[in-house]
């Protein structure tokens, strides 16, 4: 997510939302420019998918994109539309593209594997953009990271190395009325979740603006499952001229009536991060989280931005004052937990169940917080 959008708590609500959608539909199409990169040309491929932007390199069905670099100016560096199924990503170096290294939308079988995502999305922040609710980011996208999945299905992320992008690091999240990372908006499109999706053994860091890996909702009534997110580091490196490098790891039900279940956060290394190391959020009126497992993280001087807790955190659990918002099964254990004023902070309606995590706070710090 990107910042602001949900680091503050219970401030985007459903009419917020869908507000950001119709200012996304009255922006109209970007610009998008022809493309003159150093190690490879690219012309750049108009409204791919009826997104209003353009995209380098548009995959086919079954295609393998391997070992080469795609340095560009358009909007999106790999574009994997729905009609493009088990798709592979291999050994590719993506830069420059104005919004997102790699989108794919309402696709199944993708795999991205040891490829590097590197400095796009530069240019998704634009003063003549509305503003986004919440963040109060000017951008014609609602979300925009190095590795965009939205609506996906059955997907692999692995081995990559993501760093110097614009707005966040990796995105799962659903697709429908709201697409979160196209202009072109269609109010009738089907709902569509996203589902068994694994990040694992990436590298992260100086994703500005947005988290480091994040999977969350954008729909009134969208549901993501079967999320695992595994052995990935993070490593922050603060304030820079672009923004704050947010980091973090998001589980997340933004939207009215909205879900994440059965989501496995572990053996990650979270340091530095702006926001909480691992936050476990529900955000609107009947969003829950069900069934989210925390362990085995190693999670040290994070939430220096005081975002969600109202100092340094590891791990962060919260539910929106909002009427049926709750975190229904949150397991937080086995956990290293350093250099942290809480180690873990708990607020709302939780089920909580935190056991043998080794926590270490600084100050008069706190181990375990409940509110």
């Amino acid at each position: 997510m990107q910042i602001g959008t949900t680091r503050t708590r219970g401030a985007v609500a459903a009419a917020g939302v869908l507000a950001a959608a119709a200012a996304i539909v009255a922006a109209g199409l970007a610009s998008s420019q022809a493309s003159t990169p150093a190690a490879a040309s690219h012309h750049c491929v108009a409204n791919v998918g009826g997104s209003g932007l353009s995209a380098a390199v548009v995959a086919h069905n079954g295609q393998h994109i391997a070992n080469r670099t795609i340095a560009t100016h358009c909007d999106i560096g790999i574009y994997v539309g729905s009609s493009a199924k088990h798709v592979r990503i291999s050994g590719v170096t993506i830069t420059g593209a104005h919004f997102q290294g790699i989108l794919a939308e309402n696709t199944s079988g993708l795999s991205v594997s040891n490829s590097v995502i590197k400095d796009n999305g530069l240019h998704t922040l634009n003063p003549k953009a509305p503003k986004l609710p919440g963040s109060g980011l000017r951008s014609f996208v609602g979300q925009s990271f190095g590795i965009s999945l939205f609506g996906v299905s059955h997907a692999r992320i692995s081995g990559n190395h993501v760093t110097g992008n614009g707005r966040g690091g990796i995105g799962v999240m659903d697709n429908g009325a709201n697409n979160p990372g196209t202009i072109t908006q269609n109010p009738k499109a089907a709902l569509r979740g996203s589902s068994d999706v694994v990040i694992t053994h990436n590298t992260l860091s100086a994703n500005y603006n947005g988290c480091a890996i994040v999977v969350a909702t954008q729909n009134l009534g969208g549901h993501l499952s079967g999320m695992v997110i595994r052995h990935n580091t993070i490593r922050g490196v603060g304030m820079t001229k672009h923004g704050p490098d947010v980091g973090g790891i998001v589980v997340a039900a933004d939207l009215p009536n909205s879900s994440v279940t059965n989501a496995v956060v572990s053996d990650n290394s979270v340091v530095r991060s702006f926001e909480g190391g691992v936050i476990v959020n529900s955000e609107a009126p009947g969003s829950h989280t069900n069934n989210i497992a925390i362990t085995g993280n190693q999670l040290r001087r994070n939430n220096f931005g005081k975002q969600e807790a109202p100092h340094t955190a590891g791990v962060v659990v919260f539910a929106a004052p909002a009427p049926g918002a709750a975190n229904r099964l949150v397991v937080v254990a086995g956990n290293s937990i350093t250099g942290q004023f809480y180690g873990i902070w708990s607020s709302g309606s939780n089920a909580l169940h935190q056991f043998g995590n080794h926590i270490s706070v600084i100050g008069h710090g706190v181990r375990v917080f409940r509110g």
